[in-house]
């Protein structure tokens, strides 16, 4: 987490002193399927996740990105059946590549570190913690007019928290459907 932490100042300082188009602001919701086993054995293939953003054009072909994400699930415990609950909040920080712009369309290619803190509750107990991962995206903007953009994409996240003695994977797969202002 530090690394990360540590490289944002340089970007922050490289987006001040660039060619810059503007900020985006906006939010975005999508499935999130956890590739952990052990996960969808407890709680199903997942569920929505849902995203804030504020983005900064470093160029007409670089942004960098700043999210922060909200997922929640519930399912039951193996054996008892009782009601278990699971919270991850992501922050993600990343940049993304606008590869060419046709017509309306914009596609994009991104990378990005990711800071999942995560809750379980459970009658016999609570776990907590937090990981960090790193994700790949692919996608596309949308330019609707008056500075309104759709962004539809893709992203696999690699994430592994070891709350006790077996590692559980919390990365995965995820979709996304988001509307973005620019300013």
């Amino acid at each position: 987490m530090k690394k990360g932490l540590n490289i944002l100042p340089f970007l922050l300082i490289f987006a001040l002193y660039s060619s810059a188009e503007g900020f985006r602001v906006g939010g975005s919701i999508g499935p999130y399927f956890v590739a952990d086993s052990i996960y969808k054995d407890t709680y199903g293939s997942g569920n929505l996740i849902y995203h804030g953003f504020l983005s900064y054009d470093l160029s007409r072909h670089f942004e960098i990105r700043a999210e922060l994400g909200y997922f929640k699930d519930k399912g039951e415990m193996t054996l008892t059946r009782e009601e278990i609950k699971f919270s991850m909040v992501p922050i993600v920080l990343g940049m993304r590549a606008i590869l060419v712009k046709v017509g309306k369309f914009s596609p994009y290619l991104g990378v990005g570190v990711d800071f999942c803190s995560f809750r379980e509750r459970a009658r016999l107990g609570d776990t907590s913690g937090s990981t960090t991962g790193f994700h790949l995206e692919g996608g596309s903007y949308m330019d609707v007019g008056r500075g309104f953009s759709l962004d539809l994409g893709f992203r696999y996240v690699t994430a592994e928290a070891q709350p006790f003695d077996e590692k559980i994977k919390l990365g995965g797969w995820s979709a996304g459907f988001g509307v973005g202002y620019s300013f």
